[in-house]
């Protein structure tokens, strides 16, 4: 589960989830409602280690919006075992708002009432 939260001049988001994989599978809705996206059926996977969960997001979530200004993919699913292995396809047009980056500055990460808590900042 996610909502946007106000912020002055970025976007926003609190995500509650029950485990890492559900939090890059929100993420990824995230992405979706932001871009609009119109996709192919071709797709590339790429895999990321698995590390502090703060740091992984940063990482993970900086190269997916890299993928999608340069390599024109977009991250379709995610599952992870001993890595997070997502799955990316191929960008037929996108509508919607471009992320820039997710900022550093922003990003929280807690445990909560048996969920992780994140909020994500994002420069548009």
């Amino acid at each position: 589960m996610y909502r946007e939260l106000n912020h002055p001049s970025d976007i926003c988001y609190e995500l509650a989830c029950d485990d890492l994989q559900e939090i890059f599978s929100d993420l990824i809705k995230i992405f979706k409602s932001c871009y609009s996206p119109e996709l192919k059926n071709n797709f590339i996977k790429k895999e990321y280690p698995v590390q502090d969960p703060e740091d992984m997001v940063f990482d993970v979530v900086n190269d997916w919006i890299y993928t999608i200004s340069a390599k024109k993919f977009f991250p379709d699913e995610c599952k992870i075992s001993e890595k997070l292995i997502c799955k990316f396809r191929k960008i037929e047009n996108l509508y919607g708002t471009e992320l820039k980056a997710l900022t550093y500055h922003g990003l929280q990460l807690r445990h909560q009432k048996g969920k992780i808590v994140l909020k994500v900042v994002f420069d548009v």
